[in-house]
């Protein structure tokens, strides 16, 4: 537990934003090469990787992002957000759960499991960008090919088998341009939005299966021409947050909100990430698919046993569920990898200005992982 707590305060005083995880991939990999990896390295993206080779057999990887999402306003934090202070039972800081926390758990957890003796391979891997569209994922799962990935975002320790997807719509609701003071003679595309978003409210979406429900959420509203203080607006650019069930993807929720205004032009845009070394430039609509573990997925039935019984150890109760929100898992399936979902911390700190993570969950996930990485290199052969 202490090797797992001082990294994970050395990954916290290491700011790391998207783009900029370089300062803490070099913390992260000299720490892999510390415990004991066979081999570290540093892949094209800025992913960080750790091997342990043990011959023929499956391949497990322990999987968490290194970057994170800014520090906001430091003075809203009960303590420095970049100090990996530890007080009252928790650990502090930005990361601490989402996942810097998580990964110092499975780096030492792997090393622990190595010394237990296994046969296959076991991986640690710490990636870039996932907050921002999950490039490091995408490009890591071209290049490496596990059966199984435990991805370690919070859950309070308690197993996930996937979460709906994301889609960022974007509404162009169209009017004509005129001056405000003769409002008659446009047409305002204010009143056309808010029509569109009275639909909204109320608009029926798919629902069903272990993910509950989609949703469409209005996160912006910009009316053009933006400057235009004393201009009746020609027209009003809404950005929807949409959460879809398999089922429901771009295609079918697109003409479901075209329903809502025939004339409206609904897109969704494409970015262009690159790495923070300029060597991986990718382009890709923002989209991040939903993921579901298949339930007769024989790496689920490995996972219940041995994460109840280190529940049962713990003195916790085991439960199974779903993230309420996106992680890699669909980028580190296009791998054909299956995605298991495993972290301590209480997903609702991860972003805020409270972000910690109990010391106590730091310790028991270090050992969950670890008999769980075991269990599934000795029965998915």
């Amino acid at each position: 537990m202490e090797a797992a707590l001082e990294l994970a305060r050395d990954l916290i005083r290491t700011a790391s934003p998207s783009q900029r995880e370089s300062p803490a991939g070099d913390v992260f990999q000299e720490a892999l090469s510390q415990l004991g990896f066979d081999k570290t390295y540093r892949d094209r993206a800025g992913n960080v990787v750790g091997v342990f080779d043990r011959g023929p057999g499956p391949t497990v990887m322990l999987n968490g992002h290194l970057d994170t999402v800014p520090v906001g306003d430091e003075h809203l934090w009960p303590y420095p957000p970049l100090s990996g202070m530890v007080a009252d039972g928790r650990l502090w800081g930005r990361g601490a759960c989402d996942m810097k926390g998580p990964l110092a758990a499975m780096a030492v957890a792997a090393s622990e499991a190595a010394a237990a003796g296994f046969q296959g391979r076991l991986l640690v891997s710490g990636v870039v960008q996932e907050e921002l569209g999950g490039l490091g994922a995408r490009f890591l799962a071209q290049d490496i090919r596990p059966d199984v990935v435990i991805l370690g975002e919070p859950s309070g320790l308690s197993l996930k088998v996937g979460h709906r997807g994301r889609i960022e719509f974007h509404v162009t609701l169209p009017g004509r341009i005129a001056h405000a003071a003769k409002a008659s003679l446009g047409e305002n595309a204010l009143y056309r939005a808010a029509t569109f978003l009275r639909g909204l409210e109320h608009i029926e979406l798919p629902a069903g299966g272990p993910l509950g429900s989609s949703s469409a959420t209005p996160t912006q509203l910009v009316t053009i021409p933006k400057d235009g203080a004393n201009v009746v607006p020609g027209a009003a650019l809404l950005t929807i947050d949409y959460r879809n069930l398999p089922e429901d993807g771009v295609e079918r929720a697109t003409s479901l909100l075209a329903l809502l205004d025939p004339g409206a032009t609904i897109s969704v845009p494409e970015m262009v990430f690159e790495s923070e070394s300029k060597d991986v430039s990718m382009t890709f609509p923002k989209v991040n698919p939903p993921y579901v573990l298949a339930q007769d997925h024989p790496a689920l039935e490995v996972a219940r046993t041995s994460l109840k019984a280190s529940s049962d150890r713990a003195g916790l109760p085991f439960r199974e569920g779903v993230w309420w929100f996106a992680t890699d898992a669909p980028h580190l399936a296009q791998s054909g990898a299956a995605i298991l979902g495993f972290g301590p911390g209480e997903e609702e700190l991860a972003h805020t200005t409270n972000e910690s993570i109990p010391v106590a969950q730091l310790s028991a996930a270090v050992v969950a992982y670890r008999d769980l990485a075991l269990a599934l290199l000795r029965d998915l052969r």
